[in-house]
């Protein structure tokens, strides 16, 4: 986790988690405590789901209703509710990308280790600058005028800037790629930059690469990005992805197994290591031919 601690989107999930946890433990279902807070099924979802922030008092009252008489306790969870309202680092896009990507960005500034594969482009964090704003000019919301496509780019790269800007913990970040992403731009010179991105972060990052004749099957697994938190408190998330920003949140301790065994199943089909530069190196030097 990051050197100050988890923040406020892993903290929010802390407490919804455990609020979720005391009321089951005793026995309450949701309309139990919406009728003695005096609070609304929307409000009370939407607390449990981690869509909004539990004011303090509110957090109080709840678990004094829960019975909580241990004062530790209680400050430690009032404490936390404080923490959840620390603002979003990427808050000035908020308005720029869907709710559940912002919580994807909190959750991947928390997890000890970052695994992504993708079958058919480049993932945001290797990204060039370029093939970024073609990604963003082609995608479902091109339309949604030139200063929302701007700010996507930016926090693409602010994302980018935010993930490397110390090198990362030994295997922290862990990419497998399918060869064919690699060539689905049309442009020679946006690959080769491409290319050469990707070998500049290989320092950083634990990269394997899907051969062509060997990842035959890889593209029905589709897009996904585990985050691990070693930690009973954060459980493992998985985030599946449509496009870079549309993003949708496993939590179910089972499905997100099988996504670990599908990221395990493809890293080690893929070539990784030296074999993964050479790989990289080869297609960069044929590129470079074509562009001479």
């Amino acid at each position: 986790m990051t050197t100050n601690g988890p923040g406020p989107t892993t903290i929010r999930r802390r407490i919804r988690l455990l609020l979720r946890q005391l009321r089951a433990d005793r026995g309450h279902s949701q309309e139990d405590v919406c009728r003695v807070m005096a609070w609304s099924q929307s409000k009370m979802a939407r607390i449990e789901r981690g869509t909004t922030n539990i004011p303090v008092r509110d957090l109080r009252d709840l678990l004094e209703f829960y019975e909580i008489d241990d004062a530790d306790e209680v400050r430690r969870l009032l404490d936390l509710a404080k923490l959840a309202r620390r603002p979003h680092w990427a808050g000035a896009y908020r308005d720029s990308v869907p709710a559940p990507y912002m919580d994807f960005l909190g959750y991947e500034d928390d997890a000890l280790r970052i695994s992504q594969y993708h079958p058919f482009v480049i993932p945001g964090l290797l990204q060039t600058e370029q093939y970024a704003r073609l990604l963003v000019a082609v995608g479902p919301r091109r339309r949604d005028g030139d200063d929302e496509a701007e700010a996507r780019v930016r926090l693409r790269l602010a994302r980018q800037r935010r993930v490397f800007a110390q090198p990362p913990r030994p295997g922290r970040v862990r990419i497998v790629l399918d060869e064919r992403a690699l060539t689905v731009v049309e442009s020679d010179q946006v690959k080769l930059d491409q290319i050469e991105m990707i070998l500049s972060r290989l320092p950083d990052i634990d990269f394997a690469l899907l051969r062509r004749d060997t990842a035959t099957d890889s593209v029905l697994v589709g897009p996904f990005s585990l985050h691990e938190f070693g930690s009973e408190a954060d459980p493992d998330v998985v985030y599946v992805a449509s496009q870079p920003e549309d993003v949708a949140l496993i939590e179910d301790p089972e499905v997100v197994a099988g996504y670990k065994r599908a990221f395990d199943d493809l890293y080690h089909q893929a070539a990784s290591g030296d074999e993964a530069r050479h790989i990289l190196d080869t297609i960069a030097t044929s590129l470079r031919g074509t562009s001479a």
